[in-house]
């Protein structure tokens, strides 16, 4: 929910059989967070910083609902809170890959939620996306972890443990956020100019130089 992290996540997908207590739970948990100043040790969820950032979330939310989504809670500018670009963290159902909501980087606090049948209908719709940053599961199941890693595009995979940083890991992404790598190894290789020579010390004429031009017994 936090607007300032780039890797937040954008779309959530839930196992059909739990989505609809998944969604009334989310819903609640997310009722409950606190809006105020980001320096507040108590806030959750600060201001968003621009006022055309929060234009701009609003009308992803209104767009959506205009095609069918429903908002399960927030979505609206607090009344407690008039001074600030606050928005109240929302949570979206009813939502699908034509809505701008799931198509564009939100960077606002919003949560849509779709359901999947199957675990490929999942990783189908997490690669469905022009970006590629990062991708989070939440699964025990191993062999379901290893398809996650391998199939979905992104540059950071969290199993279990999303957001999670590590400056010994390359952090970048794939597709439309792809363009390089920070930290790790790789992130040093970033600042590297790589230069290939080739450098015969003795010079001698080789063999294969026009071999065809040869006279015979040369």
């Amino acid at each position: 929910m936090r607007d300032k992290v780039c890797t937040s996540a954008e779309r959530i997908y839930v196992p059909e059989g739990m989505y609809g207590r998944f969604a009334e739970e989310l819903a609640e948990f997310v009722g409950n967070l606190r809006l105020g100043n980001g320096l507040d040790p108590v806030t959750d969820i600060g201001p968003m910083l621009r006022p055309h950032f929060r234009e701009k979330v609003e009308g992803q939310l209104a767009e959506a609902v205009s095609a069918g989504a429903k908002v399960l809670v927030g979505g609206k500018r607090p009344s407690h809170l008039p001074s600030g670009f606050f928005l109240e963290p929302a949570v979206i159902v009813n939502v699908d890959h034509s809505m701008r909501l799931l198509r564009e980087e939100t960077f606002g606090p919003t949560l849509p939620l779709m359901p999947y049948r199957d675990f490929d209908e999942a990783i189908a719709l997490a690669n469905d996306t022009t970006m590629g940053l990062g991708a989070t599961l939440l699964s025990h199941d191993a062999k379901l972890v290893k398809r996650f890693f391998e199939d979905v595009k992104a540059g950071t995979i969290w199993i279990n443990d999303p957001l999670t940083d590590n400056f010994a890991g390359p952090f970048g992404g794939m597709k439309m956020t792809g363009g390089g790598r920070e930290l790790g190894q790789e992130g040093l290789d970033e600042f590297y100019e790589v230069k290939h020579v080739h450098w015969d010390v003795e010079g001698k004429i080789k063999d294969y130089w026009f071999p065809y031009g040869k006279k015979n017994g040369d």
